[in-house]
């Protein structure tokens, strides 16, 4: 007889996920009538895991607790994008078949409007996962090519003029992410491996020089979309892997905890967010670190360069961890969910960083 796949007891509290199906490619947070909207690519559930899948959209008061709202057909075939707040409303720009598509959302959020325009780009089969931004005069865009990232500019999100290349890898990027920081620009990348990198330089509105590159994410961390919230903090959500909840989990593929995103001393720094504070609970039984290495009950789940302190936080199966003066965080699962809510411990550490 087969085994049937096991699956949590308990669902996490704080990691959102859609009622049904499972969150894919994230194209975005808005912050609109003081409510932050994420917009994602919504995954049917297993065994329907191929076939067509939508635009998912929920809210939140605080980026820690999400209400699900409408799963609307894509105008457009899902694939990794952005979304930004245009003079019609949000609007999600994908790429299709080397062209660069766009959708306006409907008025009243819950659908996207047909007859998505086809962007006026010379565009290469090998064009994808486009990244939108207002640089303050105009809109700028960069979108991955041949181990390359391209840059645009435009000013109505209509017609837009090659800017030649941003940043030339020599690998297969994808869904880039580029943003002011601490006086610094972040270009973030997901590598042909999975991994999330990041490069941190200098952007003088045409060329970015990155001085130095490093690993943001570790473990089942998925790409990553940064938005600023209403403190003017630069934070961070990721997308978390499917290796992040057991086989069958109807939260396979949810999102992060918000993160703080700081640059120090040329690494990309994140800490919890701090709306995260009123919902922890201190201690987390059977998790503990030394050395960057994360153990659940003595079994290794997660390594993470050694630094200073490490914090833990568990929500059901899910943990992520970040150790002090190491770049981004880490995500893994345990082989069993802890107690109900969400967990923090803190352990010290050797303070050997990168």
């Amino acid at each position: 007889m087969d085994a049937v796949p096991r699956v949590s007891a308990l669902r996490p509290r704080v990691h959102f996920a859609p009622r049904t199906g499972r969150v894919g490619d994230l194209f975005g947070v808005l912050r609109l009538a003081g409510q932050y909207h994420v917009f994602y690519e919504h995954r049917p559930d297993p065994p329907l895991a191929d076939g067509p899948g939508g635009w998912g959209w929920a809210v939140s008061d605080d980026l820690v607790l999400w209400t699900e709202r409408s799963v609307a057909p894509p105008p457009v075939e899902p694939r990794c994008g952005t979304v930004v707040a245009g003079p019609d409303g949000p609007m999600i720009f994908s790429a299709r078949d080397g062209k660069v598509v766009r959708a306006v959302a409907a008025p009243d959020l819950s659908g996207w409007r047909a007859g998505t325009a086809e962007l006026s780009i010379d565009t290469s089969p090998d064009v994808r996962d486009p990244f939108v931004w207002w640089a303050g005069d105009e809109w700028r865009m960069m979108v991955a090519a041949r181990g390359t990232i391209q840059q645009y500019h435009s000013a109505d999100l209509l017609t837009w003029e090659h800017d030649g290349v941003l940043i030339a890898g020599g690998e297969d990027w994808s869904c880039p992410r580029f943003f002011p920081l601490d006086g610094h620009w972040v270009l973030l990348v997901t590598t042909a491996t999975g991994e999330v990198a990041y490069a941190i330089g200098g952007y003088d509105g045409r060329e970015f020089t990155a001085r130095g590159w490093g690993v943001f994410g570790r473990g089942c961390l998925g790409p990553a979309v940064t938005f600023v919230d209403a403190a003017g903090r630069r934070c961070a959500l990721a997308r978390l892997g499917e290796s992040a909840a057991p086989p069958g989990s109807a939260w396979a593929g949810t999102l992060s905890l918000p993160w703080i995103l700081s640059v120090r001393e040329e690494r990309l720094i994140a800490t919890p967010h701090p709306h995260l504070d009123r919902y922890l609970i201190n201690g987390a039984s059977g998790l503990t670190a030394a050395g960057g290495e994360v153990r659940d009950n003595g079994e290794l789940i997660l390594s993470m360069p050694p630094g200073g302190e490490t914090l833990v936080l568990a929500d059901a199966d899910i943990i992520e961890v970040i150790v002090e003066g190491v770049s981004g965080f880490g995500v893994a699962r345990r082989a069993a969910p802890g107690p109900a809510g969400i967990r923090v411990a803190r352990f010290g550490g050797a303070k050997k960083v990168r």
